[in-house]
């Protein structure tokens, strides 16, 4: 069973070994392979503590971490955020906990959040990603640098 809590300041060990797993990370970001390391991820987490417009969550199965998720740039004025998940365990790509996290993250985002469009970007070779996102409706709106831009409203 896939479960979700709020990303805390616990998880910074988490999301170091999953932004360093090269499995996980190849498309992540601006710098893919990027390895991080506690003072990097502690003042990320520092500076979203402080950030409003981000709000990130935790992704378990069957109470085991495996990856995260998240909003940002969430704007209540326009209705918007922008989506990010990474699952950062090797045995759970593929299993639908990425399909089971982006339903949770989506109904948040349009129930609890009142938002009318979400937006993504996704590396143009991360096809699994691609078929996950169109499945749940998302349009491709898109394609630079690489990457294909993507809403769902």
């Amino acid at each position: 069973m896939t479960t979700f809590k709020q990303h805390s300041r616990k998880d910074i060990p988490l999301r170091i070994k999953w932004l360093n797993n090269k499995n996980a990370n190849q498309y992540v970001g601006d710098n893919p392979n990027h390895q991080t390391n506690l003072e990097e991820q502690t003042r990320w987490f520092d500076a979203y503590e402080n950030n409003p417009a981000k709000k990130f969550f935790t992704i378990f199965c069957d109470q085991t971490p495996v990856g995260f998720m998240g909003l940002s740039k969430i704007d209540s004025q326009k209705g918007t955020a922008e989506l990010f998940i990474i699952i950062g365990e090797d045995g759970y790509r593929g299993k639908g906990v990425g399909k089971d996290s982006m339903k949770y993250l989506i109904n948040y985002a349009l129930t609890e959040l009142n938002l009318q469009k979400i937006l993504l970007a996704v590396d143009i070779n991360n096809q699994p990603a691609i078929k996950l996102y169109k499945s749940l409706g998302f349009k491709e709106t898109a394609r630079i640098s690489g990457d294909i831009e993507m809403e769902l409203n």
